[in-house]
């Protein structure tokens, strides 16, 4: 009989982090084992429901409004993002001492940390307990053969282009050097040595999972000897409702559906200039708004139909054409079904995401300050041109194969067993 195992995962609701994150908590309670997850409070209903054991976050973390916006990265850029000190590592000193806790009540053998909340590894490597920080999105550590994510770059080539790469990397590193005194501060609390740079505590994870496919990435090679692509976990959202097809099942106008990010990034222009760029064609317009932002003021045309959510499993098998913000999960679920996109990165890990897509013919990248006329004209290039459908579903067998393997899951487990091995020894 196959040992199970208490696996503590350590999260918040930043939007596309959640999917991933409870999706793997998901599989892992369908093999048997046991899962208890620190979180928000305005988290605890979806947590128990799931049949998890739930332990609140005490302090910083306590929001009961899951559209409470704790980011406001739409404020920042990429130098100055302010969620690396509200969220990444501002926070350490109580994400450390609230993961202790949750380690000693729940009596869990493995911890999961969520990439935003990297700090949870410390009391777990102090306490000798197996951890792990999952990544819902690509690598963004710069590398030798790779500049560092977020800034929607791809690898230079030549010398003059890796010179480019290297000094952007030594940039990221500095700019995320403000932050290693706390971390070292929190690390000397639970007698650890100090760190060189804020971001080598990912190197004192035990397994660094990231939740895409490695043909889709910009893998940093040689690849980090803790790092693993498991693939992405395409769940909906546990907010989404149900969907009903608003036109009669004969109509022949393509579906356009414009699905934005969940969280707020200030994106109510885009929607709306998406809004306009499809009133001016002979297509169905399908727009989910999320949580996120309040339908009242928008103007839609008559072939446009505004909803809060739709589950993607149900209106992509319907739909021609995504029109993203470019979140990593809605661009796996577009790709598992052989959708191609436009993508309208407004921050965080979307400019990668966004390059990634247009470099692999599966859509085109747009500028968040694009009007209506110039989105429209991506969608009639689109939707004129075959290749982009044909790209995308090059693509799609390999999205469905990953995520059906559940390789996470068997990475945890085989670390695990591999551990208890050893002891037995």
């Amino acid at each position: 009989m196959k040992k199970t195992h208490h696996f503590l995962f350590v999260t918040i609701d930043g939007g596309g982090n959640l999917q991933p994150v409870l999706g793997l908590a998901k599989r892992l309670a369908g093999r048997g084992h046991r899962i208890t997850v620190l979180s928000e409070p305005c988290l605890e209903e979806l947590i128990r429901a799931l049949g998890f054991d739930y332990i609140p976050f005490e302090n910083h973390f306590i929001r009961t409004d899951r559209t409470a916006d704790i980011f406001q990265d739409w404020k920042g850029n990429p130098l100055t993002d302010p969620t690396m000190d509200n969220i990444v590592f501002g926070p350490a000193k109580t994400v450390a001492a609230e993961t202790e806790r949750a380690l000693k009540r729940s009596g869990a053998d493995m911890l999961v940390a969520d990439c935003l909340l990297p700090t949870a590894l410390i009391p777990a490597e102090a306490m000798g307990i197996s951890s792990v920080i999952a990544f819902h999105f690509p690598e963004y550590m710069p590398g030798p053969n790779r500049p560092p994510g977020i800034l929607g770059l791809q690898p230079a080539k030549g010398p003059f282009g890796r010179l480019r790469d290297r000094l952007l990397g030594r940039v990221f590193h500095l700019a995320l050097g403000k932050y290693l005194p706390l971390v070292n501060e929190v690390r000397e609390s639970y007698s650890l040595g100090k760190l060189d740079r804020a971001t080598d505590l990912l190197d004192r994870a035990d397994l660094r999972l990231i939740q895409t496919l490695r043909n889709f990435d910009f893998p940093i090679e040689p690849a980090p000897a803790n790092v693993r692509y498991t693939g992405p976990v395409l769940d909906d959202p546990d907010w989404v409702g149900g969907w009903t097809n608003p036109w009669a099942d004969n109509d022949p106008r393509p579906l356009v559906v414009v699905s934005l990010s969940s969280t707020f990034q200030n994106q109510a222009q885009v929607i709306q200039h998406a809004i306009h760029a499809l009133g001016g064609l002979d297509v169905r317009g399908l727009v989910t708004l999320g949580p996120a932002i309040d339908p009242n003021g928008l103007d839609v045309p008559e072939n446009v139909v505004v909803m809060q959510s739709a589950p993607h499993s149900q209106v992509f098998p319907q739909t021609d054409l995504v029109i993203t913000h470019a979140g990593h999960g809605t661009i796996m679920r577009a790709l598992a079904h052989g959708l191609p996109l436009i993508c309208i990165p407004m921050g965080r890990d979307q400019k990668d995401n966004a390059v990634k897509v247009a470099l692999r013919g599966c859509g085109i990248k747009l500028s968040p300050k694009s009007g209506p006329e110039k989105i429209r004209q991506a969608v009639q290039q689109i939707l004129g041109d075959p290749s982009f459908v044909e790209n995308a579903s090059r693509m799609q067998a390999e999205v469905r194969s990953s995520a059906e393997k559940d390789l996470a899951v068997g990475e945890l487990e085989g670390l695990l067993e591999k551990e208890t091995v050893m002891v037995g020894e």
